[in-house]
């Protein structure tokens, strides 16, 4: 058994322990902050004084082959990082042989056994390419915490590559003598009392594991069979970082607490900016008139309804229907997500259909909205967290509710008033009207004959400086700056009249046809040979031809002003949120 109380790392270390990080825990998560101030708080201690570690929480477990095994339930990323750093500390030593496998025997790996396995998803990665130093390259990496292990292994890896042989014989010493504070308990119930009120990490703990522990201290606390109800929820925690950790996209997990808790919680007024706050004191107060009951069920059922959440989440991620990358592409889904994410989970049918019909409506509220009326962020964001709190799965309902949030803030007569904006070039950042000429050239592609492959979300997502779209003005400011006019002199005179009416309009508006590249290209794509634009294998810029001034056969106000009103009569069509099908 581990005696409780203050010893050096050596110590912590030494024998037949094995410790391991327990399944329902995070994975490694320390960056470059964190890894840097690791180093730091080591170089800078001076070797005669006492340096303190931090506290090490401890849960023993049964033994197995003579080896104490121990999981980390707090200071899981401090060890971690310890074993990766004095790893390859140990690899630069030279000098006393056996003192350097005694060495190795204590931190890395003792009688064929390695000292710390890491979750279960990463720990073969963590025991072949770090500890083990097997040929690696980066294909191998599957889970954002492996890429963060490996982040830290290289980033120690250099560290200890600055010091001399003094300098890392040094450096062993200072680490050894480290003094650490200590708590071994032998069951989950006595590891979350003192989890909760001891906790002290080197990276400070996000809402999500503040969650997880006060749910689990107060499951101790109420519970009448607190150890199996201690371990349900660290399953379910276990399933929600697993989650996380396979989503394919940027979402912070606070965040997704935060859309849980304004969609599935009774809240009346502000309370979801600080979820946390909102669940301990709802607790709290059901345990002050001592309704164990009460509080045990609320527990299972926020804890068990967050998983799903996480869930959902995952499944959007991974698997996105189309109307939800559409979203993503807006670049504005934060006053969607609880709205989202309930739809999706209340919708029983086979291919989601509801949920996709509410996602459409979503993307048509952000693109007229706040992206066409320009309306701020925050427009409207009560009322929507208001209509997801109260949504029940009554989707005719919530379908009409979002038509009406719609008919208030963005009729057809606005929404055509402002694309008709003689100035929609410079409203907003640009990339609203980039979405409206990609939504418009698939429409092309899809109704005009010859009939050709739409371009990909991947296409109007491409970041790549030569490959990515930009918007580019048919008549430029500068005639001789043209990318898109190949013949100079159908274009019209740049009076004070023109450029404030119709340079910047709708109508005068195009990819650029640098942008064009093989995978906007394809073989089915009939490029028009004319001599008055540049080709390109985009059909709107093959259409430009035909709004030529058939009087004048220039590019002037009338060919700008027609072309607006087929670009404007094709997105009141496609954004029409009217439509008896929806």
């Amino acid at each position: 058994t581990m005696e409780n109380g203050q010893k050096k790392i050596s110590e912590l270390f030494d024998g037949r322990k094995i410790f391991s990080v327990p399944n329902y825990q995070r994975a490694f998560a320390w960056e470059e902050k964190q890894l840097d101030d690791f180093i730091d708080d080591f170089e800078n201690q001076d070797v005669s004084r006492e340096y303190f570690f931090g506290t090490i929480l401890f849960q023993e477990r049964n033994s197995q082959k003579s080896f104490n095994m121990i999981d980390i339930v707090d200071g899981q990323q401090r060890i971690t990082t310890l074993v990766i750093f004095m790893k390859n500390l140990i690899d630069k030593l030279e000098g006393d042989e056996e003192e350097i496998e005694i060495l190795r025997e204590t931190y890395i790996q003792y009688k064929g056994e390695p000292k710390l396995h890491v979750l279960p998803q990463d720990d073969d990665f963590f025991q072949s390419y770090i500890l083990n130093d097997n040929p690696f390259s980066k294909d191998m990496i599957r889970t954002p915490s492996q890429r963060k292990l490996w982040f830290a292994n290289d980033y120690l890896k250099k560290a200890v590559e600055r010091y001399s042989q003094k300098e890392l014989w040094e450096l062993k010493d200072k680490v050894e003598k480290t003094k650490v504070l200590t708590y071994s308990v032998v069951d989950s119930s006595e590891a979350t009392l003192i989890f909760e009120t001891t906790n002290d990490r080197g990276k400070s703990l996000t809402n999500l594991e503040k969650t997880k522990s006060f749910l689990m201290y107060k499951t101790y606390l109420v519970a009448e069979n607190p150890e199996t109800k201690l371990a349900q929820i660290q399953e379910r925690f276990r399933g929600i970082y697993r989650d996380w950790e396979e989503m394919e996209g940027d979402l912070e997990e606070d965040s997704i607490l935060q859309y849980h808790f304004i969609a599935f919680e009774r809240w009346t007024s502000r309370e979801f900016q600080k979820p946390v706050s909102s669940i301990k004191k709802q607790i709290n107060e059901s345990i002050k008139v001592d309704d164990n009951v009460i509080t045990s069920e609320f527990i299972d059922r926020y804890s068990r309804e967050l998983q799903e959440s996480f869930a959902v989440v995952k499944n959007l991620y991974n698997n996105p229907p189309t109307e939800f990358q559409d979203i993503l592409a807006l670049q504005r889904v934060a006053n969607y997500y609880p709205l989202l994410i309930k739809a999706y989970k209340l919708d029983e049918t086979r291919g989601k259909e509801y949920f996709r019909t509410i996602a459409r409506l979503l993307e048509i509220a952000s693109f007229r909205m706040y992206g066409i009326r320009r309306y701020k962020s925050n427009a409207a964001s009560n009322r929507l967290f208001t209509i997801a709190r109260d949504f029940s799965g009554d989707f005719t309902k919530l379908k009409n509710e979002l038509k009406e949030l719609l008919n208030y803030y963005c009729d057809d007569a606005g929404f055509r008033s402002a694309l008709r904006a003689e100035n929609l070039f410079h409203r907003g950042s640009g990339r609203d009207t980039l979405y409206l000429l990609w939504k418009y050239e698939n429409f092309l592609r899809t109704s005009e004959q010859p009939i050709a492959r739409e371009l990909s979300i991947d296409d109007f997502l491409e970041t790549r400086q030569k490959l990515k779209f930009s918007i580019e003005h048919i008549a430029p400011q500068n005639p001789r700056e043209s990318r898109v006019v190949s013949d100079s002199g159908i274009l019209p005179k740049m009076t004070e009249d023109f450029q404030e009416k119709y340079l910047h309009s709708l109508g005068n508006l195009t990819f650029d046809p640098l942008s064009a590249n093989i995978s906007k290209s394809n073989q089915d794509f009939e490029m028009k040979n004319q001599k008055h634009f540049a080709k390109a294998p985009f059909k709107i810029q093959n259409e430009l031809v035909g709004f030529l001034n058939p009087e004048t056969n220039k590019w002037d106000e009338t060919s700008i002003s027609q072309r607006a009103e087929k670009i404007i009569n094709f997105a009141m069509d496609y954004w029409d949120f009217n439509e008896d099908s929806r």
